[in-house]
Formats: C-alpha cells, structure tokens, sequence
C-alpha cells in the first residue's frame, strides 16, 4: 500500500483475517444442530400436558382394578398425573368439563354402542356416560343431542353420549389430547373421531364391532406401555400392539386409530 494511504472500513490483519471466517462457521454449525435437534424430537407425539384421566363408568359391570393400577402405575412412570373417575362420577357433567381441565390423555373405559337412524343406517358410535331414567336431562334428549340405550350384555338404560354432543356440548378445547375409547363400535366410522378432532384431539383409538372388557383392558395396558415408557410414536405403538394381541379373540372386533 502506498504510504500515507490507510484502509477505510474493516480490516484484519494477514495473522488475524481467518479469524471471523471460524466464528461464522461455528456460528452456522451450532444453528444447524440446533434444527437438527428440534426435527429429530417428533413434536406431537406426545401430550406436553401431564394429566391423565381414567373414565371408568365400566366398572359397575366389568371391574378390574389390575388395569386401573397397572394404567396409573405406567402413567406416574412417565410423569403424568392421573385422575381416575369411577361409576359414580363418570356423568355428562364431567364429559361437559373434560376439555378445560388440560388433561393430555384420556381414556373412556365405558360401553359403547352404534347409533342407528330410523330406517336402519348407522351413523357412527356413542358413549354410554351415565344411567339414565325416563325423565333424565328430558330437554337433551328430546331435542336430539342425547340418546337413550341400552349397551350390550347389559339391561340398564343409559344416556349416549354421539358425536354431535361431543362437537356441541363440551366446555373448551382438547388441546393436543390422545382420545381412547374402550368401547364397543366406536370405531365402526370415523364420526366420533371427527367430534373430538373437532375440539383439538392430536389422536382417536377406538374399537370396531363388539369387543369384550379383558381384550381392551389387554390391548389399552400394553399400548400405553409402549408409548410412554418405550416412547414409541403413536402410529407404531398401536401397530405393534395390534399385532401382537391380533382381533378379539371372543366377538371378533378390532382396535383402530384414528388422525386428524
């Protein structure tokens, strides 16, 4: 450089020019981990919300408390706290409240049942929720947005729970929620999925035809096993599972997942 000339701008000496170059590159690594990391992690899969709820309404008739402990003991491994509601206070009240209680799990252990129109065409399944008389929530019924039946092997009348009372009626949002229906024909179609993907559900698992208590208590243990404890994604907890357990091997139904 001729003398008296100086550089204008930055200027980094022969010794100390490679020296940005280095800072940029770490800079550019460290950002590119970074994603990496965030891809790898499968956002969604499961709930960042660690509540779980147990609607166990089936316990009047089918009781089993070695799936009740063994549910709750896999749930408190994976750090969830667990609500568990039994026959007395599994009601449309509570189904109601539901979404706004930040659950990130729930699982409906209750009858279910296929819901039939009037000249014989199923237009998907419902939830058994709680006893009903003649006079029982008379306004809901009468207007359509619940039903009244009566579930299989069973002579009590209950009021059903369908997808439109699902869609309509609740409190608030399932906000990336795992749905789990133990129950009979509530996975003949995807209507009763749809309600709850409707009000924010991540995932549905229900079952198709009719299905005995011991196989879905069976099928549900060995599923959340796979999925909170071996943290396998959803799709490959359940295919594993359905594999392993195959169709019910008493009344021939089959679970099925649901995705928005």
């Amino acid at each position: 450089m001729p003398r008296g000339k100086r550089r204008r701008g930055i200027y980094f000496s022969k010794k100390r020019r490679r020296w940005p170059w280095i800072l940029l590159i770490l800079i550019a690594f460290i950002i590119l981990i970074s994603a990496t990391a965030y891809i790898s992690q499968s956002p969604g899969e499961i709930s960042p919300h660690k509540r779980a709820a147990i609607l166990d309404g089936l316990s009047a008739d089918y009781p089993n408390r070695t799936f009740i402990n063994s549910a709750e003991k896999i749930l408190e491994s994976a750090g969830f706290t667990v609500d568990i509601y039994g026959p007395e206070n599994v009601s449309l009240s509570l189904l109601r409240e539901l979404p706004s209680k930040d659950y990130g799990l729930v699982i409906f252990r209750v009858h279910g049942g296929r819901i039939k129109q009037p000249m014989g065409l199923f237009i998907g399944g419902g939830l058994f929720i709680e006893r009903c008389g003649p006079e029982s929530h008379k306004d809901e019924v009468e207007s359509g947005y619940l039903l009244l039946g009566r579930p299989f092997l069973s002579n009590d009348t209950y009021c059903v729970a369908p997808p439109h009372y699902i869609t309509d009626k609740l409190d608030g949002e399932f906000e990336g929620t795992i749905i789990i229906a133990m129950s009979c024909f509530t996975g003949d179609d995807k209507a009763l999925a749809n309600a709850f993907f409707k009000r924010g559900a991540k995932a549905y698992i229900g079952f198709k035809g009719k299905v005995s208590p011991a196989y879905v208590d069976a099928f549900i243990t060995r599923f959340l096993q796979k999925i909170f404890i071996e943290k396998l994604p959803i799709k490959e907890a359940f295919t594993q599972t359905s594999n392993e357990l195959g169709l019910d091997p008493h009344y021939g139904g089959a679970p099925v997942l649901f995705l928005p």
